[in-house]
């Protein structure tokens, strides 16, 4: 492959590159969100130096953990996500962190999950973009699974999709798309994402070769689905209700300005994901400014640290 379609490939360096802000996730943790039961951290045989794995609320899961023998080593995120359910000890109400999504003020578990257990969303009908490097290809075969399931009618009653509490905005744009034959996608908002286990149980039930598929291939492929057909089957299953509000925003260090770090420092969101991005043209002094904005806003270390 050509260096240039190397560097924006789905298995890029972005993809693996460490910017030594993790400590941060965990401050923001003790910070916001205190009341959390247990932290399962999953990697590939690899502890952060600066992590105290003696305490009682972190338990390091590696890959061997959850997925056979036969599929590692893996470097498919997809991969690994299609067989988080299998944490030992994992509770069936269950939140996913990917390692940019920050606690940026307090958040209370029913940010994420109803009264009566259900996982919340917010979302609405939105057709699949096919950017050459995304995640569109994920999503096709995602979106597959799901309308062979579920009739474009049961998904949009079912997810709730013309509720004015999903917000006027994304009710009329599902308006503009539900009345096609099939269902053509849902919007996605890279915040923390509310699972059941039992809803990763049906799925492997049902669809245990596309799964092992997903599972098989050790870097992402376009013959992946990925974390978000779990979340798409709560939703045309009905097994979810509806956030009042966006609870965070997805930024990126491709283009990196002032406006993140006085977001961050505001507390306007309760979560930001700050994603890496494919094209950042001076690294060094972005990461000095990740790493001296982080610090400012969590310089306490925690007690998740040594």
């Amino acid at each position: 492959m050509p260096q240039s379609n190397q560097k924006r490939s789905m298995s890029s360096q972005k993809a693996y590159r460490d910017w030594g802000t993790f400590k941060y996730w965990f401050r923001g943790i003790e910070k916001y969100a205190s009341w959390v039961n247990h932290i399962y951290l999953v990697t590939d045989n690899q502890i952060p130096e600066w992590l105290n794995i003696d305490h009682k609320k972190v338990t390091v899961i590696d890959h061997k953990d959850i997925i056979a023998e036969k599929y590692l080593p893996t470097f498919n995120s997809n991969a690994i996500e299609a067989n988080i359910h299998r944490i030992p000890g994992l509770a069936e109400h269950f939140v996913i962190f990917n390692d940019d999504m920050y606690l940026t003020n307090r958040v209370l578990p029913t940010d994420f999950f109803d009264e009566v257990g259900n996982p919340k969303s917010r979302t609405c009908i939105n057709p699949i973009i096919p950017e050459r490097y995304g995640t569109a290809n994920f999503q096709v075969n995602n979106m597959e699974i799901i309308n062979e399931h579920f009739t474009a009618k049961q998904i949009v009653k079912n997810a709730k999709l013309l509720s004015l509490k999903q917000g006027l905005k994304n009710v009329i744009r599902s308006v503009l798309y539900c009345y096609s034959k099939t269902f053509i996608g849902f919007w996605e908002s890279h915040m923390p994402y509310a699972m059941l286990k039992s809803t990763y149980n049906l799925l492997w039930e049902k669809e245990s070769r596309v799964l092992e598929i997903t599972s098989s291939n050790r870097f992402r492929n376009k013959t992946d689905t990925n974390l978000w057909l779990f979340k798409y089957w709560q939703l045309a299953s009905g097994k979810t209700a509806i956030n009042k509000k966006n609870i965070g925003l997805l930024f990126t260090l491709s283009n990196s300005n002032e406006y993140i770090w006085q977001v961050l420092h505001t507390g306007k969101f309760k979560v930001m994901c700050i994603n890496d991005g494919f094209d950042i043209s001076d690294r060094t002094r972005i990461m000095q400014e990740f790493i001296t904005n982080m610090e400012e806003e969590f310089p306490l270390k925690s007690n998740f640290e040594i």
